[in-house]
């Protein structure tokens, strides 16, 4: 029983690494197609602007509107970023709360003394849920 909840746990935290490792391939070349895409757009805008302005003016036009974009976007990112990390800190504390409470070896509901067979499926159980909770927080 303990095998089967230790290959629970580790399918869980790590999946598939095969259609990981190809999703994550699919998506590198997903982005460098957008960039790409990106550049050829900025260029676009370039050789339209220089035909009613100066090409300097016409780059330096692109270029504050490329700065532009991407501060708008990092200020976004970061925000997102912050309260993510908030989060994550409030559910480890209380992942660690919940392990400190349950294995203190506190009286059971109806006054009796937890056996030392409870206390320890208690303790592995909590530990479990608690790295469950910790991985998926760390994003492993």
């Amino acid at each position: 029983m303990l095998e089967d909840l230790m290959k629970a746990f580790v399918a869980s935290q790590f999946g598939d690494v095969k259609k990981r490792t190809a999703g994550v391939a699919l998506e590198v070349v997903a982005f460098s197609f957008i960039g790409l895409a990106i550049a050829f757009l900025a260029l676009s805008c370039f050789l339209w602007l220089s035909t009613f302005m100066e090409m300097w003016l016409a780059a330096l036009t692109v270029s504050a509107l490329v700065f532009g974009i991407s501060g708008v976007l990092i200020l976004v990112g970061r925000s997102m970023m912050q309260r993510k990390t908030i989060q994550q800190e409030s559910d480890i504390t209380s992942a660690i709360e919940a392990l400190t409470s349950l294995t203190s070896g506190k009286v059971k509901a109806d006054g009796e003394n937890p056996t030392p067979e409870e206390t320890n499926a208690t303790i592995f159980g909590v530990a479990l849920a608690a790295g469950v909770i910790l991985g998926r927080a760390f994003k492993r």
